[in-house]
């Protein structure tokens, strides 16, 4: 009799354990999601933009996340400054405000790089604008001889933060970001969206397809100035005639960093192409990202010309 009793107790013991370890995995699950959405990073299922690095590592953004990234390597290489600069300023940003604009901060601190108005970096209204933001940090980096200087020490250099050992920790990411953004190296963005019509980013954008190109076309003289070549508009396609492979690249990628927002489907150079609705998986295949152009298009279409790049905001779903 006290045999059976004690083996229920162990029954009734083990069956709460695994309870209470079932309520410990949901919880632990809950915080981990909650924690990836305060910190801005998206969860599995989310639009997101991956960038793979020179040794293969892969790092995974937010489409805003990665549209700021975009910004502020893009100014560099406006600037005639190297991918030494870039790699700063990007860890800058992802310490002080995970690649997000955000509206406060340590005291006064606002924008990408938490920089304060009683600082004099400028007024609420200037620092909040990204481009503003990003200029204000590379006229403090130019006065800096970065070259000699460890990540840290740069960015503290600029910031003088009060917590300055978090700046490497990024290094390696910016140095991936900045990859893409400088064209050093092709098909390195990944982004998987939504489609356009349900995307709440191109709601509020341009209307029209042809609109969008031209707000692509504004977009690229905008960020890059006129490192990359001739960009101009052709119809519903923004269209760059790159000086170099590199200089193609950087607009190819910063085509689909800013897809979400300008309603960009598809972007095409060198042969390769990525297209917007192509971006999914299943259980037997992954994300496919930059694909043969000749391969998707249409034996009764002509494949667009592989020195340009090609940024389509086309919503048909025909072949390219």
């Amino acid at each position: 009799m006290s045999s059976t009793s004690s083996g229920r107790r162990r029954h009734a013991a083990l069956h709460l354990f695994l309870i209470i370890l079932l309520i410990c995995a949901v919880i632990a699950a809950a915080l981990y999601v909650g924690f990836s959405l305060v910190a801005g990073k998206p969860t599995v299922g989310d639009p997101r933009c991956t960038v793979v690095s020179a040794e293969g590592a892969k790092y995974t953004f937010t489409p805003e996340q990665t549209r700021n990234a975009s910004i502020v390597s893009a100014e560099a290489l406006a600037r005639d400054l190297d991918h030494r600069a870039s790699v700063i300023a990007l860890a800058t940003a992802q310490q002080e405000s995970e690649l997000v604009n955000i509206d406060y901060g340590d005291r006064d601190s606002v924008g990408l790089f938490q920089q304060r108005p009683s600082q004099g970096w400028g007024t609420v209204e200037e620092i909040m604008d990204p481009h503003y933001a990003t200029v204000a940090f590379y006229n403090h980096l130019e006065h800096v001889e970065y070259h000699s200087m460890s990540v840290t020490q740069a960015a503290q250099a600029v910031q003088q933060s009060g917590v300055p050992d978090g700046y490497a920790k990024h290094e390696a990411s910016s140095a991936a970001l900045t990859d893409a953004f400088h064209g050093t190296r092709p098909a390195l963005l990944n982004c998987v969206l939504d489609p356009v019509d349900t995307s709440p980013s191109t709601a509020d954008g341009p209307a029209f397809p042809a609109a969008r190109a031209d707000e692509a076309v504004v977009g690229l003289t905008r960020d890059y100035g006129d490192t990359l070549g001739a960009v101009r508009t052709d119809g519903e396609s923004a269209v760059v005639e790159p000086d170099d492979s590199p200089a193609g690249w950087a607009a190819a990628h910063w085509a689909v960093a800013n897809a979400e927002r300008l309603g960009i489907t598809r972007v095409s150079y060198d042969g390769r192409t990525w297209d917007r609705d192509r971006q999914t998986s299943t259980r037997f295949s992954a994300v496919p990202g930059w694909e043969s152009t000749a391969e998707l298009t249409a034996q009764d279409r002509a494949a667009p010309p592989s020195p340009q790049v090609v940024i389509s905001t086309a919503t048909s779903q025909d072949p390219v």
